[in-house]
C-alpha cells in the first residue's frame, strides 16, 4: 500500500484555530502532526512507499529527512487537485492500493494501517471523520475511479459518487484516525489523551484556559 500525504503550505494550515493560536503556533503543530504522521507510516510493513505531496519547503524537508518521496506542487490548488497530482505521480508504481491521509490526524498508528489495508478488498475504503461527515483516508485500488471531494460532508459525496459509477465501498471506522485537528475542543480533547507523541507533548503545552476561551 502506497501513502500520499498532502500538507498545504505552512501559512495556510490550520486557520480555524487563529482565535486560539498565533500563526507560530499553528505552524509548529501543522509541523509536529505531519513528523507524528510520517513516523506512523513508517512503522508499519504494509506501507510500501510516502509521498508527500506539498509546495512548502519547512515540510518538503521534513518529508526528505523520512525517506519520503515528495511532489512540489508549487504552489496550493486545493486539496483535491493537489492530491490528484499525487495520485497521478504515482500512476506507475506498482501498487495494489494507495491510501490518502490528511495531514492534521496525529493519532494515527500502525495498527489504523493495517486495519485499513486489511478492509480494503476493492473500489474505495472510506474512514469518516467525527465531526463534520468528513473523510480521513480514503484507500483505492489504482486506477481511482471516482472524484476526489473533500470537505464536510465528504463521506456521503463519495459514497454516492460511488454507487452512481458502481464501485464498491467499505467503511471502516478507526477512532485514533477519525479524531482530526481543527478546532479549540480538538485540541483539548487530543490534550486529554494519554499518549505522548510530538503533537500531544506540544498540545500539553499550551495555555488550556486560552485553549477553552
Amino acid at each position: 500500500m502506497w501513502a500520499l500525504l498532502p500538507v498545504k503550505h505552512l501559512s495556510k494550515t490550520k486557520l480555524r484555530l487563529s482565535g486560539v493560536l498565533t500563526r507560530a503556533q499553528r505552524r509548529q503543530l501543522s509541523c509536529c502532526m505531519v513528523e507524528d504522521i510520517l513516523d506512523a507510516l513508517h512503522t508499519t510493513a504494509v506501507i510500501d512507499g510516502i509521498t508527500v505531496i506539498s509546495c512548502d519547503e519547512t515540510v518538503m524537508s521534513l518529508a526528505a529527512a523520512r525517506q519520503a518521496e515528495v511532489l512540489n506542487t508549487g504552489a496550493d490548488h486545493g486539496y483535491a487537485v493537489d492530491v490528484s497530482r499525487g495520485v497521478e505521480a504515482i500512476s506507475d508504481k506498482l501498487v495494489d492500493k494507495v491510501i490518502i491521509i490528511p495531514a492534521d490526524v496525529p493519532e494515527l498508528d500502525a495498527a489504523d494501517l493495517v486495519c485499513l489495508d486489511r478492509a480494503h478488498k476493492a473500489g474505495v475504503t472510506l474512514c469518516p471523520a467525527d465531526n463534520d461527515g468528513g473523510t480521513n483516508a480514503l484507500v483505492f485500488t489504482p486506477p481511482l475511479a471516482i472524484r476526489l471531494m473533500y470537505g464536510d460532508s465528504s463521506l456521503d459525496q463519495f459514497r454516492k459518487e460511488a454507487k452512481k459509477k458502481n464501485i464498491p465501498v467499505t467503511i471502516a471506522a478507526r477512532d485514533r484516525l477519525s479524531r482530526d485537528i481543527d478546532r479549540p475542543d480538538d485540541l483539548l480533547a487530543l490534550q486529554r489523551q494519554p499518549g505522548g507523541s510530538r503533537t500531544w507533548r506540544y498540545v500539553k503545552s499550551l495555555n488550556a484556559d486560552l485553549l477553552r476561551s
